[in-house]
């Protein structure tokens, strides 16, 4: 609701969402079901947890998925051509794409 009341107010301006608390919860449900790839503790150092804390503040895996969905998003990078590495053996594009491209199409 807070971006229709934007898009009244400033119409000429286009505002938009990044689903990107979705990469958090695909990454923990992964995490549940044990399809990542990596070796990942739900809680512990950035580079190999979910969680650095029990307050929710978010690994390197889960920001490296919003951050290739920032990419797609307003950018236009096509994460299936994109050749970067994430450093993680998860394929972090393929999801983060997914992620993106479920959204609502009225938000993107």
């Amino acid at each position: 609701s807070v971006v229709d009341s934007l898009r009244a107010e400033f119409p000429s301006t286009r505002i938009f969402t990044i689903p990107t608390g979705s990469a958090t919860l695909k990454l923990v449900q992964m995490h549940t079901d044990g399809l990542l790839l990596d070796s990942i503790d739900l809680t512990g150092p950035a580079a190999s947890s979910l969680f650095t804390d029990t307050k929710g503040h978010q690994g390197d895996i889960i920001t490296e998925t919003g951050s290739l969905m920032w990419l797609q998003s307003l950018y236009g990078i096509d994460l299936s051509e994109y050749s970067f590495s994430t450093g993680f053996q998860t394929d972090l594009p393929a999801i983060a794409e997914e992620l993106v491209n479920a959204h609502d199409p009225m938000y993107k």
